[in-house]
């Protein structure tokens, strides 16, 4: 029960922090959009800012969790980036309430960098070390496929991934921002999954 009220909260506070901005969003606001009391929240969170880490952080963890088994499942390194990649995807455009998400990673990371408070602390070292395994990830498929020439080995891993995984950001964001606004940025879900695997192409050895 406990963990089902933390979930809501999460799930609300990123539809808030979405919709309003971090700073201008209430824990006022999160807990009537999750229909509980202010108090309760505080009961789970020890401010607005500690809301904000725990959704980053749980949308980590749950993601390189998602991607041990992509690749664990995949054949050789090709697929093992193409599994990741459409993993992350998956997760940022299941539905139109997962792009509260991309709105929400996009602003959070000032935040993540100025955080003083102590007893945030911990978090923000779960934060970073979740976030170096999703990275560690990325360069070892890469490397690997660097290795075995499949991929072009004059390209530095690290900049392949910030490539890719920064298009994949920027794309569903503009997604969230047409969903939310009525207004047509000229691509759909599937261009944005088309360009990707095409932007692979790019990089792999001819």
């Amino acid at each position: 029960m406990e963990d089902g009220k933390k979930a809501l909260i999460l799930e609300s506070a990123t539809r808030i922090f979405a919709e309003k901005g971090y700073q201008y969003a209430t824990i006022s606001d999160i807990a009537q959009a999750a229909g509980i009391s202010t108090g309760l929240i505080y009961s789970y969170f020890k401010n607005k800012l500690d809301v904000l880490l725990s959704i980053i952080l749980h949308f980590l963890q749950t993601l390189n969790s998602s991607n041990q088994e992509q690749v664990a499942a995949a054949q050789g390194p090709l697929a093992s980036l193409h599994a990741v990649l459409h993993n992350f995807e998956k997760m940022l455009f299941r539905d139109k309430e997962s792009l509260h998400t991309v709105k929400v990673l996009n602003e959070a990371l000032p935040h993540l960098v100025m955080i003083k408070e102590e007893n945030l602390q911990e978090k923000r070292r779960e934060i970073i070390a979740e976030n170096k395994k999703l990275l560690e990830t990325f360069d070892t498929i890469i490397c690997q496929g660097q290795k075995e020439k499949i991929f072009d080995e004059k390209l530095n891993p690290a900049v392949m991934r910030q490539v890719l995984c920064g298009a994949i950001e920027r794309l569903h964001y503009g997604l969230f921002y047409s969903s939310y606004s009525d207004q047509s940025i000229g691509y759909n879900e599937t261009d944005a999954h088309q360009s990707i695997v095409r932007l692979i192409e790019k990089f792999i050895c001819k």
